[in-house]
């Protein structure tokens, strides 16, 4: 990239970024007259977050954030609520000032879209909701995704422009920790289905088990509404991938064939992929699996009500990936094409990655039963039908299990089977145990009736594991991390001077040395600032973010009220005003 086209897209941002500003700060003045002078008051702002029993870390992240809201004289309230409950407040309704969750994590760059595009401001789910319209932000967002040469430069702008207006807030990628009873030789929690498929691999010390393994996961609600659709409620992580296929697994960085067998791909104007579908594959009740299941999935996902609903009511799941998608047409059975109109092949391929859902059990819950409502979002969904390697057999308030389906077809054609699944199955099936708390869980390891924990143990427990001669403690770096959220709906947390702000009073190295025992690593490149964990290119400036204004996580007050005004607020009697 040349200096002098390096300058000029900074400039731009900049200018984009002063306007929003100054366009905020004369809204914020437009206000006030019309209040009649009314006097400003306090700003308040709520932090929503689990309860400590159920992520320990979030829980010390939120607190440890409110006492530097407060330090900085703003009258920060602290609201735990159930995960199930919080994920509807912030995912659904939007009901929320500021939210501290721990975020599953990005594959790619190009997850940012669905995250941050101003297409999908009035969906839900994980698609923008923080409500942010930001045309310099969808300007980049569209460059990324349709660019094949200078992709990276476009990177380069995206990340240091959104350092700027930090629409959220990254603080660390925790490790993930776990369990595992020493006859069992792997490496890995498992939360993704080819984890389980890895595990699974592997032989016991004592030999192959003609039982299942034994999962020890923690949480409220983890069996209630097993709907792969909606977001609203905690869920096993890997679950639905273990139940439900896709077209393509991505393995590292590798895109399997998995439902397909072969793609082709056109590029000129626009790009298409023609896919073959995998022969011999069934749904899990039998019915054969052909193209109109691909077609109905994408359309279905575009539009639960199938057109009964103006302008449409999309899945919550997904919506990111698919709306990459235009166009599925049948080409006959086994053929379908996808058409992605002015997308780049990298980004397009994510979309293939969606798992598929049968027409025949899901076309009739496209019934629209309430305003915007369709039974398929509504629907408990306790009986899964899919066409993965395990079929859905029994879920109970304690546990659910999963039996290998025996029709699958890289269980009855070996020269077909990806190299993923070399080994496959010292098992049979999997049975997932729920406990109340990591506690309970890391109990029934000890005692033999689990065998590896699927849920990421608090840095609390971790003694508990090393001390055990029976299990032994497993720690590996994850894509997930913890994030605070701000609703741009709310008057100040508009404002990306005072977003901004906000960003720096969580001391990342701190939190991660106190508050989760070093098992983690804090965001401080411009990449793990928006959830990117590896940094590949080559940025023009050190982030600015990270510099946290004090020292062992206690704010220095006199600077953060310098921060704040010289962002034009204003402070009285050691209180932030409006």
């Amino acid at each position: 990239m040349t200096e002098g086209t390096s300058t000029g897209r900074r400039e731009l941002l900049a200018g984009a970024s002063g306007i929003a500003a100054s366009a905020l700060a004369g809204c914020s003045e437009r206000f006030w007259s019309h209040a009649e002078n009314t006097a400003p008051e306090q700003i308040e702002l709520t932090i929503k977050t689990v309860p400590a029993d159920d992520d320990a870390v979030a829980a010390k992240i939120m607190s440890h954030l409110r006492e530097n809201f407060q330090a900085a004289g703003i009258d920060a309230l602290h609201e735990p609520i159930a995960e199930a409950e919080l994920y509807r407040d912030v995912l659904l309704e939007g009901d929320y000032d500021v939210f501290v969750v721990r975020h599953p994590g990005f594959d790619d760059t190009d997850a940012l879209y669905g995250m941050l595009h101003s297409q999908f401001v009035s969906d839900v789910g994980w698609q923008n909701p923080f409500h942010l319209s930001d045309v310099t932000v969808d300007d980049l967002l569209e460059s990324q995704r349709t660019m094949t040469d200078g992709r990276d430069e476009v990177i380069v702008d995206l990340l240091e422009y959104l350092e700027e207006t930090a629409p959220y807030t990254v603080v660390a990628f925790p490790h993930s920790l776990g369990a595992i009873r020493r006859e069992l030789p792997a490496s890995i929690i498992p939360q993704r289905s080819f984890e389980y498929v890895q595990v699974m691999s592997l032989e016991p010390s004592d030999g192959p088990r003609e039982t299942p393994l034994e999962v020890g996961v923690y949480g409220e609600g983890l069996t209630d509404r097993l709907n792969p659709l909606i977001v609203d409620r905690s869920r096993i992580e890997g679950l639905t991938e273990l139940v439900y296929d896709p077209l393509f697994r991505r393995l590292d960085d590798e895109y399997v064939p998995w439902l397909a067998t072969d793609i082709s791909w056109e590029e000129s104007a626009r790009t298409e992929a023609t896919i073959t579908l995998r022969d011999g594959v069934t749904w899990h009740d039998g019915t054969e699996f052909d193209a109109d299941d691909v077609v109905f999935t994408h359309r279905f996902l575009a539009d639960t009500s199938l057109g009964e609903i103006e302008g449409g009511l999309p899945a919550p799941r997904y919506r990111g990936r698919q709306a990459i998608v235009e166009t599925v047409d049948r080409i006959d059975a086994r053929t379908v094409r996808f058409s992605f109109g002015n997308t780049a092949r990298r980004a397009a391929a994510r979309s293939l990655t969606i798992p598929l859902f049968p027409e025949h059990i899901w076309e009739p819950r496209s019934e629209v039963v309430a305003d915007r409502q369709t039974e398929a979002l509504v629907v408990e969904d306790e009986d899964l039908v899919g066409s993965g390697l395990f079929e859905f057999v029994e879920v109970s308030p304690g546990s659910i299990s999963l039996d290998p389906y025996d029709a699958h077809v890289f269980r009855t054609d070996d020269g077909s089977r990806p190299t993923v699944l070399e080994g496959f199955s010292q098992f049979s099936g999997i049975r997932f145990t729920v406990d109340p708390n990591p506690g309970a869980m890391i109990e029934s390891l000890q005692e033999d009736t689990t065998d590896i924990t699927a849920t990421t143990i608090p840095p609390s427990v971790v003694e508990t594991v090393q001390e055990s001669e029976s299990v032994r403690l497993v720690s590996s770096a994850t894509d997930s991390f913890y994030m605070i959220g701000y609703n741009i709906h709310h008057p100040e947390l508009g404002n990306p001077h005072f977003r901004r702000i906000l960003s720096r009073l969580i001391d990342r190295e701190y939190t991660v040395t106190e508050l989760i025992d070093g098992y983690a690593e804090p965001a401080e490149s411009f990449s793990s600032l928006v959830g990117i964990r590896d940094d590949e290119w080559d940025h023009r400036s050190e982030p600015v973010i990270p510099r946290f204004p004090g020292t062992d996580g206690e704010i220095d007050v006199d600077r953060v009220r310098s921060l704040f005004e010289d962002a034009g607020y204003q402070y009285e009697n050691g209180v932030l005003l409006e």
